[in-house]
């Protein structure tokens, strides 16, 4: 590789300015970018990346994914696999889900939610006074002094939100929360368990 061509990879990674030091002097972290930059030598047309994040910091993981979406814009297949799901939760096309050495889930994150059929958390904020009266009206729980939660099932949300909308002035958030990753996670990793 022409060594302007491996400046250009290094300063891609963030690793521009440590090019001359030795690699066993790298944190966890800057290893974890020497990696990168390995994988995406040569226009791949598959990356398979192993924990690609761990040791980075919030910063080095934002650019991180920056670099895996201009390989996926490219055409580049990008397989991660990670136990860090809050962080994969809005960057993917695809979720594969294994437990115990199977595949027990394999769709988009809108598919996977509909299948598991998990509850939908609406946090609904009221007026100041109007808390009680909010709970009542919507069958909630208050939680604190202006937060009311409820649960509804995927096909109940609109109903739900079009009762919050008809409340007008009294709230003044909602705030809808489906299952995350990570509940998926567990709930298809359960699931797989319970059916041996």
């Amino acid at each position: 590789m022409a060594p302007k061509h491996a400046d250009d990879l290094l300063d891609r990674v963030g690793l521009g300015e440590a090019a001359t030091r030795k690699i066993r002097t790298y944190s966890k972290g800057m290893r974890q970018r020497v990696g990168l930059a390995q994988a995406i030598l040569g226009k791949p047309k598959l990356v398979l990346l192993d924990e690609p994040t761990s040791g980075l910091d919030p910063i080095s993981r934002h650019e991180f994914y920056d670099i895996v979406q201009e390989l996926s814009d490219n055409g580049t297949a990008v397989l991660l696999s990670s136990h860090a799901l809050t962080e994969l939760e809005t960057r993917t096309d695809r979720i594969a889900i294994m437990s115990a050495g199977k595949l027990v889930a394999n769709a988009d994150l809108a598919t996977l939610r509909q299948e598991a059929a998990m509850p939908i958390m609406v946090k609904v904020t009221t007026s100041a006074k109007a808390a009680d009266d909010v709970a009542d009206q919507l069958g909630g729980k208050r939680v604190n002094g202006r937060t009311i939660e409820l649960t509804c099932l995927q096909n109940e949300k609109m109903n739900i939100l079009g009762k919050v909308t008809s409340l007008g002035g009294l709230v003044e958030d909602v705030d809808v929360n489906p299952a995350s990753l990570e509940q998926l996670y567990r709930h298809y990793s359960s699931a797989q368990g319970a059916a041996k």
